[in-house]
């Protein structure tokens, strides 16, 4: 499989860019990848890594779209850029999937207007996970449709449905709709539509509804999949991501006073401070290392600014187990099906 990784995308672009792709090439010799980037500052790096064996190509993209770049405009005004050939690359047939930790808008946008949509999709979307006390929590939409409209929330609902079932393995996953309340009357004009139509497709046997859920059940897991126009997704996203910080630095700040005052001894504070990591694991994006733009007709997934090597090398691994496992296929069937049964 051919995938082009955006070696200049991140916040420690190239480094860990060029040293997770290394890693992924050593862990699987089926994957052809492809660094795109400007090679002055690749090639150094590079060199640097035993990669006798390893199918690792280079390509030049002199023009870097950063992380202050307004997205769609970079896009036209950055066409040498590492992101707008990467996915050109893709669209023209030269690779299968496209990584990037880079500019978010960017790639979403590069990646709608070079890939185009998986036929009957009305808009894009792209997910983020959660940890939780059950199950494997994923909110769709985090940041790829501010506004949205019921008949496209359904349309997340779906995507999403498919992404669980074929990429984590979940046959049946549930939808939850993030609202005000449980009750179905709650909530504005487009969540009291947006809960009918979802109602409907779960007659259809789209997907598995069950209801209203609130901010609070996101981190209970009774759902795997959180659906919520991209402007809540996001602020969720960005609440979450905060927790493992504000959280830790609070109980720290708290066991080294108890230090300090002779009421806890340094060595169960350090005890403490592993068992704090271990359960801020889960917030980590590591184990994933990125998610897929849900409704293109390609593989784009966009991976974590801060991404280690490891994430890179997990978001590469995404790439190929969207492609193996033919997710955008599956959705253009949903959706086909779907057609035919309204």
């Amino acid at each position: 499989m051919r995938i082009v990784l955006d070696a200049m995308g991140g916040d420690f672009a190239p480094k860990n860019q060029v040293e997770g792709a290394v890693m992924a090439a050593r862990n699987n010799s089926d994957l052809q990848l492809t660094l795109i980037g400007q090679l002055e500052k690749i090639e150094p790096i590079l060199a640097q890594h035993n990669t006798t064996g390893l199918n690792i190509t280079l390509v030049d993209a002199p023009e870097v779209i950063d992380m202050h770049d307004s997205g769609a405009t970079a896009v036209k005004s950055k066409p040498n850029s590492s992101i707008v050939r990467g996915l050109s690359m893709c669209k023209e047939g030269a690779a299968d999937a496209f990584v990037s930790q880079g500019n978010t808008g960017a790639v979403m946008a590069a990646s709608l207007l070079i890939l185009g949509r998986v036929e009957g999709v009305q808009r894009p979307c792209i997910g983020a996970y959660f940890p939780s006390l059950k199950n494997q929590v994923m909110v769709f939409d985090t940041g790829a449709n501010l506004d949205s409209k019921p008949e496209q929330l359904v349309q997340f609902a779906e995507m999403a449905t498919i992404f669980e079932r074929y990429m984590l393995g979940v046959q049946t996953p549930t939808v939850g709709l993030l609202n005000v309340g449980e009750e179905e009357t709650k909530g504005n004009d487009t969540l009291k539509q947006t809960h009918k139509l979802l109602r409907d497709a779960d007659a259809r046997g789209q997907i598995k509804f069950i209801g209203n859920i609130e901010g609070r059940d996101v981190f209970i897991g009774d759902t795997n999949i959180v659906l919520c126009d991209g402007l809540i997704g996001n602020v969720v996203l960005k609440l979450g991501e905060s927790i493992p910080n504000i959280v830790g630095t609070l109980i720290m700040h708290a066991l080294n006073k108890r230090v300090a005052d002779g009421k806890l001894a340094p060595d169960s504070a350090k005890q403490f401070s592993g068992i704090l990591k271990e359960i801020f694991h889960g917030f980590s994006d590591e184990p994933h290392g990125g998610v897929p733009l849900l409704g293109v007709n390609g593989i784009s997934i966009i991976g974590h600014g801060n991404s280690s090597p490891v994430a890179v090398m997990n978001a590469i691994f995404a790439a190929k187990n969207m492609f193996e496992k033919r997710v955008n296929d599956h959705i253009a069937e949903m959706l086909k099906a779907d057609e035919v049964k309204n």
